[in-house]
């Protein structure tokens, strides 16, 4: 699989930021298999509480958000996403959550977020950021919905890792360090720890690869 063309890389691509239809089932499948690990580390630098109000941009299809109730059963978990399938997907694979209320998955048009002012005690996303259609505006609304004291905890590729990746040139917009603090400043928010790691992962185009991810941990004051 490592040798596709640029017709198949571009149509990965296109899973990767909206999946759909058969292949975007299989799509969810690789990302969870690479971004696990990604992933895990996010949820560690989430501060949750019981009760706390927990938002997710861009969780697939969710089977991730046992972490988090493992780490507390008492929460309230809210899923946006913009691809219909993800939220089908979602929905079917953590009914044990949504039955309870506990998990509330929803359709979002990338653009705004349908929740009130101060709403969320914590938000985090792993690998969206490249498809944020506006990030300034974007990166305003999650500071809109975060309570005072809350936590956006944002993790992704930094671009010197991604320029290698084939697929990276049709429609990621591709974020290093600084150009992700100065997103998140300029929109009011204060740095609190930046990481840096370092893993082995089966990619999305079938190769064992070593990447390295960061994870920006900030707070609204």
């Amino acid at each position: 699989m490592g040798n596709l063309s640029e017709k198949e890389l571009q149509e990965l691509a296109g899973q990767l930021s909206h999946p759909n239809g058969e292949s975007g089932i299989q799509t969810a499948y690789s990302m969870n298999v690479a971004n696990d690990n990604m992933i895990r580390h996010t949820i560690e630098q989430i501060e949750i509480m019981p009760h706390s109000k927990i938002l997710e941009i861009g969780p697939g299809n969710g089977i991730h958000i046992k972490y988090l109730f493992e780490k507390e059963a008492n929460l309230n978990y809210y899923g946006i996403d913009v691809s219909e399938l993800m939220i089908e997907e979602a929905l079917r694979l953590n009914s044990e959550f949504t039955a309870t209320e506990r998990a509330v998955f929803e359709l979002t048009d990338g653009e705004k977020i349908s929740y009130p002012d101060s709403f969320f005690n914590s938000a985090f996303t792993a690998n969206t950021i490249y498809f944020w259609k506006n990030p300034t505006e974007y990166i305003n609304e999650i500071f809109r919905v975060l309570q005072s004291g809350g936590s956006f905890i944002l993790a992704f590729i930094p671009k010197e890792v991604m320029e290698k990746i084939p697929f990276s040139k049709y429609g990621f917009e591709l974020y290093d360090t600084e150009k992700a603090k100065s997103l998140l400043e300029n929109a009011g928010f204060r740095i609190e720890n930046i990481l840096s790691e370092t893993e082995e992962v089966l990619s999305n185009t079938g190769e064992i690869k070593i990447r390295t991810f960061t994870i920006i941990k900030a707070q609204k004051p």
